[in-house]
């Protein structure tokens, strides 16, 4: 059987839309559907997984969003960094880097 639902594409971002938010029900369905015990809340074991799996399939952040009255998991939001210029003067040199500033 092929998986109804796929695990959100960081190649698919944009520099004008590098994040997205995957529900809750989202997140148990990719879960569930790579386990054989189902999961039927956002546990630690769920995150847990789906934070690793995150950064295999290339994304570059992932946050975990509680709902702002139960305080359950409402989902995880999902970003790819982008490439982004720094520029850093010195007193004599202005350096152009391509990359994240360290």
């Amino acid at each position: 059987m092929a998986s109804k639902f796929k695990f959100p594409d960081s190649k698919a971002r944009s520099p004008n839309k590098p994040a997205v938010f995957c529900t809750a029900e989202r997140v148990l369905k990719i879960y569930n559907q790579e386990h054989e015990k189902p999961a039927v809340k956002i546990s630690k074991k769920v995150r847990e997984w789906f934070f690793k799996t995150a950064h295999e399939k290339g994304w570059s952040g992932i946050h975990f969003i509680p709902e702002v009255q139960s305080q359950h998991g409402a989902g995880c939001m999902l970003w790819v960094e982008q490439d982004q210029s720094n520029i850093q003067v010195t007193a004599a040199v202005l350096v152009l880097a391509s990359g994240s500033a360290e």
